[in-house]
């Protein structure tokens, strides 16, 4: 709670005074488009502006490691042959037992693709039963991304 002084603002609580510094070097370039930036929302305080910014948006994103890259990839191109027998069964179409055999063959792969990427996203690295066959057991976990 606020308390007042004598002849000025009332005192901030503890926890609302801002008692922490963060040091940050920039190139002429940059101090001019901060600056910029700032006068262009109206305000004339730099720092405010930049808690602001900084407080209103979301942590920057993290890089996708190749490896998930490759594997997201493969599990598409997997999932699009899929949806393309989807497509022909639901229009009327019929598969003769060649046809058959090789999806079979293409839903085992896919389905262990998904329990791969699963447990790839939960950061647990598959089994050997699970994985056999599938690329996407590769992917890297969270803790992996962010060392």
């Amino acid at each position: 709670m606020a308390t007042w002084r004598r002849g000025g603002r009332p005192r901030k609580a503890a926890e609302e005074r801002r008692t922490e510094r963060v040091a940050l070097y920039l190139t002429p370039a940059e101090r001019a488009e901060l600056e910029r930036r700032t006068a262009l929302t109206g305000w004339r305080d730099v720092g405010a502006y930049v808690r602001r910014a900084i407080m209103a948006q979301r942590s920057p994103r993290a890089t996708v490691p190749p490896l998930n890259i490759q594997a997201y990839g493969e599990l598409a191109r997997t999932t699009a042959n899929l949806n393309q027998v989807t497509r022909h069964l639901n229009e009327g179409g019929q598969l003769d037992a060649a046809t058959a055999a090789g999806l079979a063959v293409v839903l085992e792969r896919l389905g262990g693709e998904v329990r791969a990427l699963q447990l790839g996203l939960l950061g647990i690295k598959g089994t050997e039963e699970s994985s056999a066959g599938s690329s996407s057991a590769g992917c890297a976990s969270a803790s992996e991304q962010n060392p």
